[in-house]
């Protein structure tokens, strides 16, 4: 049964890979097919083996899941092209040492750049932006563009490595039937691998500071942690686990690894935090809601009433936590990444794999019909030809249709029992 599974997956990984090959690229109905059915073969074959008490192999979970990601790296971006920032954002921190400040619109006359960089430039979405990735994506690209300059493989491999990373850690952490949902996932392979979204090199960061707090290195988890918030902002949700009751040198040493990493760039007067705060206060994609808080108040209000339902909710958890909680205990990151997102305004089908791991950890049903569902925000004006869509609008009946998917898996959840505001 585990080959007639890999097997299948790998057919239907190399049919996305050649599809995403072709000058065209894949097509929304293609990719939508292939994808789905990924998920159905994964989700039938682990459900066989749930349902006669069987397990797979770590190793062939883990050596399936390198196939895979080969394929993934062979493959091509599939509907995305923010891979092109990333690209430039390499070329920009080896000719100007920094990314930060500078918008690609202003670069379009500039002489400074390489073909292969310009190339790049070209293709970058939001050029009157500039860009918003944090200082250890920018050291990531960086070492990417030194592999090959403006070539999306080098950055596709090195984000393949930190996956693999992240599976062998929930090889300690969960039978392998479980992390089999996250290392054969399509959702994780499409994002992170075929797409190249760098969000697993947070991730991964993150999954080692818990798990060394488990075991009590509390150094080396602050260490990870700061390199995990230094990465993206998601991290920061997380922070406070670290840090509470924490001596004082536990805050120092956090705070000293995040201003190294923001100090080269800090020196030359730009981060990336001026462009994410405008990020936060204007756009809107695939909010749940907080489109039901938008029908009610303004925009502004709308965004600080899902802001302050979501700090009221974690802080009741983070204290139930404290109090509850076994010492060491990985808390309930799945759902605090999933309510975050929940209320958040912009909800991008790869900031779902944030979650994953944490689900693999605790199974239950809904966060793995999310990852299915979330494929559904593809189907947008920019990639349904035809169609009288903005190019960022989802379709109605898409929409619908995610919502309620997910909302089936979690009335399915507290139906069986699995849903519980346990502690960890």
């Amino acid at each position: 049964m585990q080959w007639v599974a890999g097997l299948s997956c790998a057919l239907l990984y190399t049919f996305l890979a050649i599809r995403s090959n072709c000058t065209t690229g894949i097509d929304l109905p293609g990719f939508l097919v292939g994808y789905w059915l990924i998920a159905a073969v994964l989700f039938l074959y682990w459900y066989y083996l749930f349902d006669h008490d069987l397990d797979i192999r770590y190793r062939d979970v883990i050596g399936w899941a390198i196939v895979f990601r080969l394929l993934g790296i062979y493959g091509s971006p599939i509907l995305e092209d923010d891979f092109y920032r990333y690209l430039l954002d390499g070329c920009l921190f080896w000719s100007s040492a920094s990314p930060y400040g500078i918008s690609p619109e202003s670069l379009f006359q500039a002489n400074s750049l390489s073909s292969e960089c310009r190339d790049a430039l070209i293709w970058v979405n939001n050029p009157h932006l500039p860009t918003v990735y944090g200082p250890v994506l920018q050291y990531t690209f960086a070492l990417a563009h030194l592999m090959s300059p403006a070539n999306i493989v080098p950055l596709q491999v090195i984000l393949a490595g930190v996956d693999i990373g992240i599976i062998l850690l929930l090889c300690k952490l969960a039978r392998a039937r479980e992390v089999l949902l996250y290392a054969w996932n399509p959702l994780v392979l499409k994002e992170a691998i075929f797409t190249a979204h760098p969000d697993v090199i947070g991730i991964f960061f993150l999954l080692v500071a818990f798990f060394a707090r488990s075991h009590h290195r509390t150094a080396i988890a602050c260490l990870f942690v700061a390199l995990a918030c230094a990465t993206k902002v998601f991290a920061l949700l997380a922070l406070p686990f670290f840090l509470y009751q924490q001596k004082m040198r536990y805050w120092i040493l956090t705070a000293t690894v995040m201003g190294v990493l923001y100090l080269p760039f800090i020196m030359q007067g730009q981060t990336d935090l001026p462009v994410l705060g405008k990020f936060m206060e204007t756009w809107i994609f695939n909010a749940t809601a907080f489109r039901l808080a938008a029908f009610i108040f303004p925009d502004l209000v709308a965004r600080l009433v899902c802001l302050g339902a979501f700090v009221l909710w974690w802080c009741c958890y983070f204290f139930h936590y404290q109090k509850h909680a076994a010492p060491g205990a990985i808390p309930r990151m799945d759902w605090i990444f999933a309510l975050f997102f929940l209320l958040s305004p912009v909800t991008n089908a790869w900031y779902i794999v944030w979650l994953l791991p944490f689900a693999v950890i605790r199974p239950s049903c809904w966060p793995w019909a999310t990852s299915v569902a979330v494929s559904l925000t593809y189907v947008t004006g920019l990639h349904w030809e035809g169609s009288e869509l903005g190019a960022y609008q989802i379709a109605d009946w898409a929409f619908a249709l995610e919502v309620v998917l997910i909302l089936a898996a979690v009335c399915h959840d507290f139906r069986n029992h699995r849903l519980t505001f346990n502690a960890s």
